[in-house]
């Protein structure tokens, strides 16, 4: 009697720029014919997972990899209202241009996005309606985006709850999970700045990439007036005190390592890919290319455990 094959499932793991990587893993895993047949994701995890799922792919790799940082400001819209310093309807009317939308129950692949009540602390999965809806409400970085409100509730970010959803590929049927964490390494991030100071290469890049943004980025920052202040005092000046971004990032990464750790100690993947992008800023969204080569060439680097998973996977003869 022949084996049915096992569904494999892809959790997706929240990161904000470090997400770009997703593409590469996606990638290079169907390359060794690893494509999921379910896929879920949290923040960034969601948007690479939903076109994925939506046969899209492609075009969002075209498109990220043509950002510079000037595009990713200017797809800022800034607001002092709505509980983020962007309402994010911008950007996501921009994503929704490359990669379209759908039900979540039309794609060709089994798809959920996790979300978090704002006022519960309740994880919400998101399986139906809008993929780009689902999208926006896993994406509310606290402090950088509103929250969306949807389902009748105010909705977060999921990575606030469940950065790596594990637990939401499973619900989903899936029998094998590979998952990736996007998690910067707080060790690593401590030995990258001793005592407090900014290590040199981060100030550089911080230096050129608002060069690069022109008068036209630093007129945009401008406009946060003193909500943004530190951020363009890093960019600026060389203090080492450090900027709004940088704390929201550190707080996040922070909160992150913690609920990851936990939540993978619980809900376990087969296997788990963690692609090295300690550098990668939260708003490094310019460097898409770089954080795809990243995750593909992370995907050989893991080679031996992905054999093994992909045995799994083979039909008895």
């Amino acid at each position: 009697m022949t084996r049915i094959r096992p569904r494999l499932g892809l959790a997706l793991g929240s990161g904000s720029a470090r997400g770009w990587s997703h593409i590469g893993i996606v990638d290079a895993l169907a390359e060794r014919g690893l494509r999921p047949d379910v896929i879920a994701g949290a923040s960034v995890g969601a948007l690479v997972g939903a076109a994925c799922a939506a046969g899209r792919l492609g075009e969002l790799e075209r498109w990220v990899c043509t950002l510079t940082q000037r595009d990713v400001w200017r797809l800022v819209d800034t607001t002092f209202r709505g509980g983020g310093v962007m309402t994010g309807n911008r950007l996501m009317s921009t994503i929704a241009e490359q990669i379209g939308d759908a039900p979540i129950e039309s794609l060709a692949m089994s798809f959920g996005a996790v979300a978090a009540d704002l006022y519960t602390g309740e994880e919400i999965w998101l399986r139906e309606g809008s993929f780009m809806a689902a999208v926006r409400a896993s994406s509310g970085l606290p402090g950088l985006l509103a929250p969306t409100w949807h389902q009748q509730r105010w909705l977060i970010d999921g990575g606030v709850v469940n950065p790596v959803p594990v637990s939401l590929c499973r619900a989903l049927g899936a029998d094998v999970v590979i998952a990736v964490d996007l998690r910067r390494s707080l060790t690593k991030m401590a030995m990258r700045a001793p005592d407090g100071v900014v290590d040199a290469q981060d100030r550089n890049r911080a230096l050129a990439s608002s060069a690069e943004a022109s008068a036209e980025g630093i007129a945009i920052l401008r406009k946060w007036a003193g909500l943004v202040d530190g951020l363009v005092e890093s960019f600026r000046s060389k203090r080492s005190d450090p900027g709004l971004f940088e704390v929201m990032s550190g707080a996040v990464n922070i909160m992150q390592e913690r609920i990851t750790r936990s939540r993978l100690a619980i809900d376990p993947a087969d296997v788990v890919l963690r692609p090295d992008l300690a550098d990668f800023q939260l708003m490094d969204f310019h460097r898409a290319r770089e954080a795809i080569d990243i995750g593909r060439k992370h995907v050989g680097e893991a080679a031996p455990q992905l054999e093994a998973i992909a045995a799994q996977l083979l039909p008895e003869p």
